[in-house]
């Protein structure tokens, strides 16, 4: 009887198995930051599709009210006998707020009670929230904890907040809400947190002047904060871009601690602590951010900030977006966050 012996098979040897997987580690290595790349660059376009659907409802309110949202509205009393006034509506609404009407948000807008005011829950530097503010907190507590998925940019993996903004209005360059005889590079952003702006206003014109850029939500980290996402506390002598920029740096010094880690918590509130920001710094700028504590609206140095590798999404006033590298000359920057300041800038 013949017996066939079929061919003896043959395994793979160890070595033979670990330059195969070295092979595939490798492939993997090669394609892994190119998918990554595709995946960030996704995310950069899906902001912008929010900025242009913010920039189209803000030319839709200008229409309608005849000016751009405004950031704030109080009322005040006259003055009092011992000099001081008394703040009779105090309306920290955010012009994100104003907008939900053209931007397909009528159900959280109408939810919105502004005729009774309010200011944010969480002011920075307080302890808790004082008693004049508690019941407008509870009265718009519903809504402020609801989630409008225009205000956020999905490149912010981290950030506080699930009802939270990554978008901000620029109050341009200085560190106060209004321009004055000490503060003479402030209040001269698109938008103002102490008065309106109409288009005619913007003289340097609408496709020269930024209205929104991006900034990342605040790490929520007291014990071990983020210096590009959280707040230090503004020094007291600060009244230009110039000394306001010196003072972060020197207010964000190792060891110090930060003044607001929840930066970008809500769209509600107006605030650079919340919705707007300034052209003091370049993007993505090295210093620190700091802002002045125990203030409904702070004053100080918010500068926009985003995940995208190197670069932020700018909305112009004429609803245009440019890709701003964060290499751009600080004077540039600067020119292109004022609306009045004659720079000419492209």
């Amino acid at each position: 009887m013949m017996m066939n012996h079929g061919a003896h098979r043959r395994g793979m040897t160890l070595i033979e198995m670990l330059v195969v997987i070295g092979v595939v580690g490798l492939l993997v290595a090669l394609t892994l930051p190119a998918v990554q790349s595709a995946r960030e660059a996704a995310r950069r376009a899906a902001c912008q599709s929010s900025l242009r659907q913010i920039g189209l409802a803000l030319h839709q309110y200008h229409d309608v009210n005849g000016c751009f949202p405004v950031c704030n509205t109080n009322k005040f009393s006259r003055k009092q006998s011992d000099g001081g006034v008394e703040v009779l509506y105090h309306g920290a609404f955010s012009a994100h707020a104003r907008l939900l009407p053209y931007l397909e948000g009528v159900a959280a807008y109408n939810a919105i009670n502004f005729d009774v005011g309010g200011a944010p829950p969480d002011v920075m530097g307080a302890s808790g929230v004082p008693d004049h503010q508690m019941a407008t907190v509870f009265v718009n507590a519903t809504v402020a904890a609801t989630r409008v998925a225009i205000f956020l940019c999905p490149s912010d993996g981290l950030g506080v907040g699930a009802a939270g903004n990554n978008f901000r209005a620029n109050v341009g360059t200085g560190p106060s809400g209004r321009r004055s005889a000490e503060y003479r590079d402030s209040g001269n952003g698109m938008f103002q947190e102490v008065g309106l702006t109409r288009a005619a206003y913007v003289v340097d014109g609408l496709s020269h002047t930024v209205a929104f850029s991006e900034r990342v939500r605040g790490s929520g980290l007291v014990d071990s904060p983020a210096p590009h996402r959280d707040y230090w506390p503004m020094p007291s002598y600060i009244n230009s871009a110039d000394t306001l920029l010196q003072g972060c740096r020197i207010a964000a010094r190792p060891g110090a601690s930060p003044t607001y880690v929840y930066g970008g918590r809500s769209w509600l509130w107006a605030g650079r602590d919340r919705t707007n920001y300034t052209h003091t710094q370049q993007p993505n700028g090295p210093t620190p951010d700091c802002l002045r504590a125990l203030m409904v609206l702070p004053i100080g140095m918010a500068t926009a900030r985003s995940r995208h590798p190197g670069v932020v999404n700018a909305l112009m006033g004429d609803g245009s977006i440019r890709v701003v590298r964060d290499a751009i000359d600080l004077s540039v920057w600067r020119g292109l966050g004022t609306r009045g300041g004659g720079e000419l800038v492209d």
